[in-house]
């Protein structure tokens, strides 16, 4: 029986075990890894409302154990290449035939004087989120620092428990790593308008406190902002660290893998947020911490652990996320994302009814979508909208993309309608904006 080791217990390492768990031949397989329990991590800013127990957002260990395989709680301080087994903190050795890295990505700390100050977390970890709940109750002024996804999701769930938040964002516009800056403006307006201060254009150099607890946040113009405590949600970087250290390839965007999702070392393999990806348009390697792309990449990994030689063929990041009255997201190459990239592109934009227009609640869909010039085929878009349907909507994009859609192609696509729905029966928002870039041709 081939023995297969997972390191990390992340979505990247689940996955692999189901998929061996489906297989027709059998596999020993041992996951190991180094949190007793695993909160969900996209979920811990929901979290933070306590109407539900702490253990609601975590993952239960079950989804291992009951698929077959062993799970070890440890640390893997080393890999031996040569004799295929790996060693943990605690000195046990596990033998392997295959070797999954699946060991995620770590939060940036922010290397400046008080980051070790109390009331300082990050949005990651169990821990994470029950300090967070408690900060909330005890607490009324909060500072943020990121304004990404996690911390403008954050951010939006602790204004409306009432707090005093504030963010600050060093780029011009939060948001700005999934949007262009026109949609991003929208949003930003947007939470200000819910009482949130954003503060963009501004750098932290400093926590300053007292007693051991973080009292104010100072940014690089001298200007000093109070806080009871403080959000660092500045971004992951992949966690290469025990690959490096067994001389596997590394690059800045993670473990270095080919096509098969196989490292440097044939008979291991790299998936999730500490693989590096590569772009499925450009083909060139780009970040991608998705819990999806993990999902992904680890079904090619358990199919070619099978022996089916199954190529990945990219990340497209398809994304989404939510702010107050808003949602909103993207997939593939956003407008300045191919602009940076020196694409030749045609951009077309709508912005249609989500409703019949006599019907009630009836708002608009802002819709983005990005096209090579030459061969007319959609590489990237984005939605914003009210309401909690662009996830939909980003799907579409991204399942165009992966099919090779053309313009012509979303024209000509048929499409449902109905009054509480969607939008009329002669308007469509892709067809309206693929219609937009036609013109621009």
């Amino acid at each position: 029986m081939e023995k297969v080791v997972i390191v990390g217990g992340g979505p990247a390492g689940r996955v692999v075990v189901h998929s061996l768990y489906a297989a027709k031949k059998e596999y020993d397989v041992v996951l190991i890894k180094d949190e007793e329990i695993n909160v969900n991590r996209c979920s811990v800013p929901y979290g933070i409302v306590d109407k539900k127990p702490v253990e609601k957002y975590c993952i239960s260990d079950s989804l291992i154990t009951e698929f077959g395989a062993k799970l070890v709680i440890d640390t893997v301080v080393e890999i031996n290449k040569e004799e295929n087994f790996v060693v943990t903190e605690k000195g046990q050795k596990f033998n392997y035939d295959y070797l999954l890295l699946a060991t995620g990505s770590k939060p940036i700390i922010l290397p400046i004087p008080g980051i070790d100050l109390d009331n300082i977390t990050s949005v990651r970890s169990k821990a994470d989120l029950e300090r967070l709940r408690k900060y909330a109750k005890e607490y009324k002024k909060c500072v943020v620092v990121g304004g990404g996804y996690i911390g403008v999701e954050v951010a939006v769930v602790l204004k409306k428990l009432g707090l005093d938040v504030t963010i600050v964002e060093m780029l011009p516009h939060i948001l700005l790593a999934t949007m262009d800056d026109d949609f991003a403006e929208i949003i930003e307006n947007h939470v200000k308008e819910k009482g949130i201060n954003v503060m963009t254009g501004a750098k932290v150099v400093e926590f300053a406190g007292s007693e051991g607890k973080v009292k104010q946040v100072i940014l690089e113009n001298g200007e000093r902002i109070d806080a009871d405590f403080v959000i660092v949600s500045v971004g992951v970087v992949p966690n290469t660290e025990l690959a490096e250290k067994s001389g596997i390839e590394v690059s800045k965007f993670g473990v270095v893998t080919d096509d098969y999702l196989r490292t440097s070392v044939e008979n291991i393999f790299a998936a999730g947020d500490c693989a590096e990806k590569k772009s499925f348009i450009t083909k060139k390697p780009t970040r991608g911490e998705f819990g999806t792309n993990a999902v992904f990449m680890s079904k090619v990994v358990g199919a070619n652990i099978q022996g089916k030689n199954v190529i990945f063929p990219g990340v497209i990041n398809a994304n989404a996320s939510t702010a107050f009255e808003y949602s909103f997201g993207s997939a593939g190459l956003i407008q300045k994302m191919a602009e940076k990239e020196g694409l030749d592109i045609v951009v077309g934009e709508s912005e249609v009814l989500d409703m019949y227009p006599m019907m009630d609640g009836v708002d608009k869909i802002k819709t983005k979508l990005v096209f090579d010039r030459k061969t007319g085929k959609l590489i990237g878009g984005s939605v914003l909208r009210k309401g909690h349907c662009t996830a939909n909507n980003v799907d579409f994009i991204s399942f165009a993309i992966q099919m090779g859609a053309t313009i012509e192609d979303i024209m000509k696509y048929q499409y449902a309608t109905h009054p509480e729905l969607a939008a009329k029966p002669s308007d469509n928002t892709y067809m309206f904006a693929a219609r937009d870039a036609l013109s621009k041709m």
